[in-house]
């Protein structure tokens, strides 16, 4: 579908999926695009706003493109088709590696509906029109071809920190994160739980951009080759450690440290542009630098604006970056449900993990643990 496509949305409770009411679509709105407020599974094709997720944890929405929901607890990389019903992408709904033979290790690939998956994180469009998706759990990126159907591995294995200065084939990962790709066709990804930012280069080589493996903060005001960075890390972390790519500037979200940082990647230098690292929810209408955040996990950038997932104050805040002021565009603070069709500010969300801009303007939210896909218009 295009994502001009006329957007509807629930009103009434989460999990009333009768009422298919139109949006209004003004300005500063926020309506449900996918969801029904309760987590679970549908294997069947069903409209978007009847379909169950599960603590999904971001969208993917391009013009000319499938829209892509990744629905972390499902274990799958979903689709929205032209009529507006869900279907597998990648995963078979359950948890697991690959398909029965592995055949996903060649480079013909897998069926992507016989390919599980282990919790994806995840998914941007590459130019050469294929999905990349960071399965977190796998300790892969894996590549999805919508015109054929299949899926293969681009680099990773069990998990390990292994590979840079050799082919992306042959690195080890773990829990990676996020990504995103440049115009060069280099793919910057937060190899969470090895606290590093690593980086393929359009010969398909690797190498780390930034981190030591440890967790801390060091290496503001210089060469992020010295950076320290405060991933989730232990036996079961949680997602973080988000992306975000403008031109010659590569954003990270600092997640544990609450902070989200810039990397000059024409000098090689690194700051703090959000966050002072101390979790609280103060400073709107002043600098971000003095603001704070509580675990900001995902991050987009357009417009002149950085949007943040602010997740532990289930809130979206935005920073004009021309001037450096912080406020809220999304929520109120309190990690529940209400709002859709209101003023996105005085909606409620429930710890959103993952955003997603359009070039239109408008701003797709996963509202993990609401089991929804939300969306703001500009």
């Amino acid at each position: 579908m295009t994502i001009l496509a006329l957007l509807l949305a629930c009103t009434g409770e989460p999990g009333d999926t009768g009422l298919l009411d139109t949006c209004s679509q003004t300005s500063g709105t926020i309506c449900l695009y996918a969801g029904t407020g309760d987590a679970g599974y549908d294997p069947d094709e069903k409209h978007r706003l009847e379909t169950w997720l599960y603590f999904p944890m971001d969208i993917e929405v391009r013009e000319g493109k499938p829209t892509i929901i990744l629905d972390w607890n499902n274990n799958s990389v979903r689709q929205v088709t032209p009529s507006e019903t869900v279907v597998l992408a990648v995963g078979t709904g359950y948890a697991g590696d690959g398909p029965p033979d592995y055949s996903d290790n060649d480079p013909g690939g897998a069926p992507g509906t016989s390919t599980a998956m282990n919790h994806p994180t995840d998914a941007i469009w590459q130019a050469d029109g294929e999905l990349l998706i960071a399965a977190w759990h796998n300790h892969k990126l894996r590549r999805w071809n919508p015109d054929t159907g299949l899926v293969h591995i681009l680099g990773g294995g069990v998990t390990g920190f292994a590979g840079d200065g050799g082919p992306v084939v042959d690195a080890l990962f773990s829990q990676p994160h996020s990504v995103v790709a440049a115009e060069d066709g280099s793919i910057y990804l937060t190899d969470m739980r090895n606290g590093r930012v690593r980086v393929v280069a359009p010969d398909l080589t690797i190498s780390t951009l930034g981190g030591d493996g440890t967790q801390g903060f060091a290496g503001d005001g210089g060469p992020v080759s010295g950076a320290v960075f405060n991933f989730p890390t232990g036996a079961t972390p949680r997602p973080g450690a988000g992306l975000a790519l403008d031109g010659d500037t590569l954003y990270v979200s600092d997640s544990l440290n609450h902070r989200v940082r810039a990397v000059n990647l024409a000098t090689g230098m690194i700051d703090t542009v959000v966050g002072t690292g101390i979790a609280g929810s103060s400073g709107d209408g002043g600098p971000a630098v003095d603001a704070q955040l509580n675990s900001p996990i995902d991050i987009e950038i357009g417009g002149g604006k950085l949007y943040i997932a602010d997740t532990d104050n289930s809130r979206i805040r935005v920073v004009d970056l021309a001037s450096g002021t912080i406020s809220t565009l999304v929520g109120t603070g309190e990690s529940s449900w209400s709002g859709d069709d209101g003023p996105a500010v005085d909606a409620a969300l429930n710890f959103p993990h993952g955003i997603c801009l359009v070039e239109d303007g408008r701003l797709f939210i996963a509202d993990t643990y609401n089991h929804m896909i939300r969306v703001v218009y500009p």
